[in-house]
């Protein structure tokens, strides 16, 4: 609980101070309020999301559709992510680590079970695989050949 100048108990909320918005913010806020041709688009925009007629909502689905072909996917994010903990980082290097020396090392501990080699790439979970695997062969009287 807030206590406030008078020592009375705040309310929640009531000691909030908010932040002054930008002196360009408020002038597009007032342009927004003030403007005729604003706030016709304003309203017109605000009936066309609100629209239950199935012209327009078939419309609506249709560019939503199209507009998510140009947001940013996951792929798009992490490279970015990736690119802001490392600058140097290049997707081409890492494919090509990947290709030649990652997955090749992880794979063959993978198929020989090499819970060691497995310790250092992967979780508990994917290590434990091989193992549960071996034991189902094993109980349902399959041999190996090595």
């Amino acid at each position: 609980m807030i206590i406030n100048d008078d020592l009375h108990p705040c309310r929640a909320g009531e000691a909030l101070v908010l932040h002054a918005s930008s002196p360009r913010q408020e002038r597009w806020q007032q342009l927004k309020e003030t403007s005729p041709i604003l706030r016709r688009v304003a309203a017109l925009r605000e009936a066309y999301q609100e629209s239950e007629n199935p012209v327009v909502s078939s419309l609506r689905s249709v560019t939503s559709t199209v507009a998510s072909w140009f947001d940013e996917n996951e792929t798009a994010r992490v490279l970015r992510s990736m690119k802001l903990l490392d600058p140097s980082f290049s997707m081409e290097s890492f494919e090509r680590e990947l290709r030649e020396y990652i997955v090749p090392e992880v794979v063959d501990a993978y198929l020989s079970a090499d819970n060691d080699a497995l310790k250092s790439w992967c979780s508990e979970a994917v290590r434990n695989q091989p193992r549960k695997k071996l034991k189902a062969a094993v109980n349902l009287h399959f041999f190996f050949l090595f």
